[in-house]
């Protein structure tokens, strides 16, 4: 596989929510059945290649933030294509903005090798989980076309049919890979739909890992558009592997609950005690503590200090 050399400094990532884990992870599992669905609306067909690390490329909202994915794409009649992904389990306005940022630093600094080196052409593409996209062009050109218009590539997955779905995967039209998007179209919350996933996934996909975590995203996804007790009623006696990924993901999200409402509480309780004294810099430093440990000591010292400043004394220790 030929490698696409992305010039460009390196970010360190960013966290996300489980159900944008498991957005990438099933996009990630059958690329070019997405990639395809993605395409189209647009009418062209075009063969993936390969992901690039989103680590490397700067984008848009600081060092930190890279896009949910980028697709490297052939396009035999021009320029390669890159597709940057990004889902959404929740409508961000902002995001066409953000979007716009993205692809310009792309066609900015992003380059391919060999001996077609040069500038990518570059898309992108919204992939709403739940809901839909309430517009879907940006639209600042004068009258007469002069001036900006960034269109992205839209799939509003509520819109497409679950049964429509199943029976395509069970002809041979659609690949396997589609089976993780289900729970999250129309229909996808009937309790024929979800029988008639498991028999779909028991017929064409054979591995008992893969069907564990077909099974593990189908839970994510159910969990996120309210169907998760339909989707766990009806698997029951599906022959699979328990997913690991998804229970790792699952565990990260526990703990950073418990992280985000310790530091809430101790926040909540020094604003109850010393209203006014805290500054700036302390709140900082406790919505950037990572241990909990120390998050529930620090909240034992602010109920029985005296004043702030006694609190801030163990603190700064």
């Amino acid at each position: 596989m030929r490698q696409h050399c992305v010039e460009l400094r390196k970010g360190t990532g960013h966290g996300m929510g489980v159900f944008d884990q498991a957005a990438r992870f099933a996009a990630q599992a059958d690329a070019e059945t997405v990639v395809r669905r993605v395409l189209q609306p647009s009418g062209v067909s075009l063969p993936f290649r390969e992901w690039l690390d989103t680590r490397t490329i700067p984008l848009p909202g600081g060092p930190d933030r890279t896009a949910d994915l980028v697709a490297a794409l052939d396009d035999p009649t021009g320029q390669p294509v890159l597709l940057v992904f990004e889902f959404q389990s929740r409508h961000d306005p902002d995001k066409l903005d953000v979007t716009l940022e993205e692809a310009g630093i792309l066609r900015g600094h992003a380059r391919h090798g060999g001996d077609r080196a040069g500038k990518y052409k570059v898309l992108t593409a919204l992939v709403y989980l739940q809901g839909r996209c309430p517009d879907d062009v940006l639209d600042m050109t004068l009258p007469g076309g002069f001036g900006t218009r960034h269109a992205p590539l839209i799939w509003n997955l509520g819109e497409d049919s679950a049964a429509t779905t199943l029976e395509a995967v069970t002809r041979g039209q659609l690949s396997w890979g589609m089976l993780f998007w289900v729970p999250l179209m129309a229909g996808g919350r009937d309790d024929a739909i979800v029988s008639r996933w498991k028999e779909v996934v028991t017929q064409v996909v054979p591995d008992r890992r893969t069907r564990g975590n077909l099974a593990g995203i189908a839970f994510v996804f159910a969990e996120l558009v309210g169907r998760r007790a339909e989707w766990v009623r009806g698997l029951e006696g599906l022959e699979m592997t328990e997913s690991q990924v998804v229970n790792e993901w699952m565990s990260q999200g526990e703990a950073r609950g418990r992280l985000a409402e310790g530091r809430r509480s101790l926040l909540d309780l020094l604003e109850g005690r010393f209203p006014g004294a805290v500054p700036s810099d302390v709140v900082r430093m406790i919505q950037q503590q990572e241990s909990l440990e120390l998050l529930h000591d620090w909240f034992k010292v602010a109920v029985r200090a005296y004043s702030f400043e006694q609190f801030l004394a163990v603190l700064k220790k």
